[in-house]
C-alpha cells in the first residue's frame, strides 16, 4: 500500500496523514469544510491524563500524555510554530471536591504527578479575580493546555511541507460501497483525485460527519452522536492553573446526565478562555447538526457562568466565542478505530468524544501501525457489526 485516502481535516485526519505521510505512504485529505471546523473548534486545549490504565481508552490516553511534549517539540522543528503546550497544572473546586477533597486525592493517587488541598484562603489568593467563595479544593499538578488553533495549522504546514494533498470546501462525502468489499467515494462535486478511490485504502476520520459519510456501507449505521460544545474568550488575566468548577444552572446537564463541569483557561496570549462540558443547545433540543456555528442559548449560558465567577460587567469582557461539534461514540470502550468490517479498504479513527486533541496524535499511530504491520488493534475500539 502506497497511497491513501484521509477523510476528514481535524486533529484526527491530520495526524494522521501526517503520520502515514512520514512512513513514505502518498496520501490525500478531503474535507468537506474547512481543516479545523469540527471539534477543535469547540476547544480550548485541555489535556489531561486519566486517572487509571484499567481500559484499553485509558492506556491510549495514557499513552498520548507522556508523547505530547515530544509531539509539540516535533511540530515546532517542522513548522517553527509553538503549539502551545504547557503543564500548568489544574485547580479543580467542584462541589464533590469541595464536600470531600480527601477522597477525590485518594482518586488521583496513580494521577502520576503531585496532588495537594487547598484551602478556600490559598484558592483566592491563586484566583483573586474569581468572586466565588470556594471552601476547599486540589491542586493537580497533571494538567496541561495547548492552542488547538496553533496545533491545527502547525498540523497543516507539517502535512503541505511533507507532500500531503489537501483540498478543502468539497461538500458531503459519501461513501459508496462497491461489490462484495470494496468502497468508492462520490461527492456533490468531482473529487478529482489523484488515483481512483476503488484503489486505495481510505481512512474515516471525518468526526460526527463519519456517520453521514458511510450511512451506505454496512453494518451502519456508527454508533455516534454528534454534541455541540461552546467556549466564550475573555479580557481577564490567564489564571495560574486550569480550573475546573460546577455552576447550579436550573436545566443544564450534560449528555450523560451529569451535572455540567466547566473551565476557565489560560490562554497562550494571556487572556482566558471559559468553556463547558456540553454546550446548552444539545440540552435544549436543538439538532447538534446544525450547531456548528456559536449559538444564543450557549452565549446567554456562558455568561450566566462567567457573572457567578467573576461578578457584574464580564459580558462587556467577551472577546470570542467559538463553538464546534464533538464525536461522541454511544457504545462502551472509547473511540471507534480500525478496520471496517468486511471491508479492507475501509480504516476508521473517529469517536473521540473530547478526548480528541489529546489522543489524537496516538490514535494516529496505533491506527497506521494495524494498517501497515498488521499490528493489532484492542476490540473494544473496533467497529461492531
Amino acid at each position: 500500500m502506497r497511497s491513501v485516502v484521509v477523510l476528514g481535516g481535524g486533529i484526527v485526519g491530520l495526524t494522521m496523514a501526517r503520520e502515514l505521510r512520514g512512513r513514505g505512504v502518498e496520501v490525500e485529505l478531503l474535507e468537506s469544510r474547512r481543516i479545523g471546523t469540527g471539534a477543535t473548534a469547540a476547544s480550548t486545549g485541555i489535556l489531561t491524563p486519566p486517572q487509571h490504565t484499567r481500559t484499553p481508552f485509558y492506556q491510549l490516553r495514557t499513552l498520548a500524555w507522556h508523547s505530547w511534549p515530544q509531539f509539540a517539540d516535533d511540530l515546532a522543528i517542522e513548522t517553527g510554530i509553538d503549539v502551545g503546550y504547557r503543564r500548568c497544572g489544574g485547580i479543580d473546586i467542584r462541589e464533590r471536591t469541595m464536600r470531600n477533597p480527601q477522597r477525590e486525592v485518594r482518586k488521583l493517587r496513580n494521577s502520576g504527578g503531585r496532588v495537594e488541598v487547598l484551602t478556600g484562603a490559598e484558592i483566592r489568593q491563586l484566583l483573586p479575580q474569581m468572586v466565588r467563595t470556594p471552601e476547599a479544593g486540589l491542586r493537580v499538578e497533571m494538567e496541561a493546555r495547548i492552542d488547538p488553533l496553533a496545533t491545527i495549522e502547525a498540523l497543516r504546514q507539517s502535512c503541505l511541507a511533507s507532500g500531503v494533498r489537501i483540498r478543502e470546501d468539497l461538500g458531503p462525502i459519501r461513501i459508496e460501497p462497491q461489490g462484495a468489499a470494496g468502497i468508492h467515494l462520490a461527492g456533490r462535486q468531482d473529487l478529482q483525485l489523484e488515483q481512483p478511490s476503488e484503489h486505495r485504502k481510505v481512512v474515516l476520520a471525518a468526526g460526527w460527519e463519519s456517520a453521514t459519510a458511510a450511512l451506505a456501507v454496512p453494518p451502519s449505521p456508527l454508533p455516534l452522536e454528534p454534541v455541540p460544545g461552546e467556549a466564550i474568550a475573555l479580557d481577564i488575566e490567564a489564571p495560574p492553573h486550569l480550573v475546573h468548577f460546577n455552576v447550579d444552572l436550573s436545566g443544564f446537564r450534560d449528555a450523560s446526565g451529569n451535572r455540567s463541569i466547566y473551565s476557565w483557561i489560560p490562554a497562550p496570549d494571556g487572556s482566558s478562555w471559559l468553556g463547558n462540558s456540553v454546550a446548552s443547545g444539545h440540552r435544549n433540543g436543538v439538532d447538534p447538526r446544525n450547531a456548528v456555528e456559536p449559538t444564543r442559548e450557549g452565549h446567554q449560558e456562558l455568561v450566566e457562568v462567567a457573572l457567578s465567577m467573576f461578578g457584574p460587567g464580564v459580558e462587556n469582557r467577551i472577546t470570542d466565542h467559538r463553538a464546534g461539534i464533538r464525536p461522541k461514540a454511544t457504545r462502551h470502550g472509547g473511540p471507534l478505530l480500525g478496520m471496517w468490517p468486511g471491508r479492507p479498504q475501509l480504516w476508521v479513527a473517529t469517536g473521540h468524544y473530547r478526548a480528541g486533541l489529546l489522543v489524537g496524535p496516538a490514535t494516529a499511530t496505533m491506527v497506521v501501525d494495524s494498517m501497515l504491520d498488521g499490528t493489532e488493534i484492542p476490540e473494544e475500539f473496533c467497529v461492531p457489526v
